[in-house]
């Protein structure tokens, strides 16, 4: 059984504020790294499709959380946009799930963007000096952050070794993993933000939560080397969970800068409406209107780019993965391509090109009904042939796309951890 989440919290989704559900898991030992033994890894694993029951609790999910916790790595999960969690019969994520995935592929890279900050923001207990800023490491319930809180690449600390990063996904959520731009120019969405908007508010909710882990970290570090007479209780349970909700930007500052995008977006389609009644040229509104609160810019903030893996359970291909797009092309602004080049090319550019040169691992049965295992198969073997390709996949017999047949779920989790453990040495 998984182990209960470090944090439970949400973050706002860039594409348009929508609140996203969140949680990080730390492996069990996570506290005893020494400033000697730190490595700086993380992984997120997105769900299944939302409409279809799939959400953060899917047992596939769950399955391949606990593998990877037990290499070590800190994992994070979140829900799309609009889940309704079948597994405990509750609403989660808000918004509604979209025909294009477009909406869905920035939940994604919202929730990495808040990822890599915070896997920066954590430090081995030795590194932690004693002058800390103690108001950072507060145990109190979460509280709003001024928005003046210094947010500068000093506070995010990389120790030793490069950070690894993988990034995976279960069916549709390896579908949209697969469309995500590179990690370095999505970091670069990041690197600015304006006062009050979702950029800043995941900054800040990054920093807070690594700062609170920091602290525990010190205070269970004290406690064995017998420097403190205080153990926190979550040490003692081996485990803690810890809720939290809210904003972490004064909420004087965050709504209204909602509000100004909201009536900015108001009055250009009203300028754009009499401009056609009137039979004028309508313009692009854009850059026009600007609200003062948003134009208040937070420290720049640029992070070294993780050494970035991709892990994919039951890909969907074509034509399943056409028809829950709705035939739609999406991507990053900066790395568009299109989700199918043609009916019958089953790699894509970006995603071809993603996948060849990042040490990459797909894991698929030989009944998957979704797709047919000639088309994976012949997906999987023109990938591993390329050229100089660091992409290697493992199909397993008997194994249908929910991985409910006896003794499957265990090949797909040993095969995870024997993937991990080569591109961790």
């Amino acid at each position: 059984m998984i182990q209960l989440p470090a944090f439970s919290f949400t973050i706002p989704s860039i594409h348009d504020d929508t609140v996203l559900d969140c949680r990080i898991y730390h492996p069990a030992k996570f506290l005893q790294n020494s400033e000697a033994s730190w490595r700086n890894k993380g992984a997120v694993i997105a769900h299944p499709y939302a409409p279809l029951g799939g959400c953060y609790d899917d047992p596939i999910v769950h399955a391949i959380v606990e593998e990877t916790l037990g290499t070590g790595f800190v994992v994070g999960t979140f829900n799309f946009r609009l889940v309704y969690n079948f597994w405990i019969g509750a609403g989660c994520s808000k918004g509604r799930t979209s025909w294009t995935a477009r909406p869905e592929l920035s939940d994604y890279i919202s929730f990495v963007g808040f990822f890599v900050h915070y896997l920066n923001g954590l430090r081995p207990p030795a590194s932690i000096q004693d002058d800390d800023d103690p108001s950072a490491f507060s145990n109190s319930p979460l509280s709003p952050i001024e928005s003046s809180f210094p947010i500068s690449s000093d506070a995010f600390h990389q120790a030793n070794q490069r950070m690894i990063l993988i990034l995976g996904g279960y069916s549709y959520g390896s579908l949209i993993t697969t469309h995500l731009p590179s990690t370095k120019i999505l970091l670069e969405e990041f690197a600015i933000a304006k006062k009050g908007s979702a950029i800043a508010e995941i900054r800040f909710r990054a920093l807070y939560l690594s700062n609170q882990r920091n602290r525990e970290a010190q205070q269970h570090y004290e406690s064995r080397r017998g420097r403190s007479l205080r153990v926190h209780d979550s040490f003692r349970s081996g485990s803690h969970s810890m809720t939290m909700g809210g904003e972490e930007t004064e909420p004087g500052i965050r709504r209204p800068s909602r509000e100004s995008r909201r009536s900015v977006d108001m009055v250009r389609r009203s300028m754009d409406h009499s401009r056609r009644k009137l039979g004028l040229r309508t313009k692009s509104s854009d850059g026009e209107l600007p609200s003062p609160l948003l134009e208040e810019q937070l420290p720049t903030v640029h992070l070294d780019t993780p050494q970035t893996c991709y892990l994919l359970i039951s890909p969907l291909l074509p034509p399943i993965s056409m028809f829950i797009t709705m035939f739609s092309k999406f991507g990053h602004a900066k790395e568009k391509t299109s989700l199918i080049q043609a009916r019958h090319n089953l790699s894509l550019s970006h995603t071809q090109e993603l996948l060849l040169s990042s040490a990459s691992l797909a894991i698929y049965g030989d009944s998957d009904f979704f797709t047919s295992q000639n088309k994976l198969r012949k997906w999987a073997e023109r990938l591993a042939q390329q050229p100089a390709s660091k992409f290697r996949f493992r199909e397993i017999l008997g194994a249908g796309h929910f991985w409910a047949e006896d003794g499957v779920e265990a090949q797909m989790k040993k095969t995870i951890s024997s993937w991990i453990q080569d591109i961790t040495n």
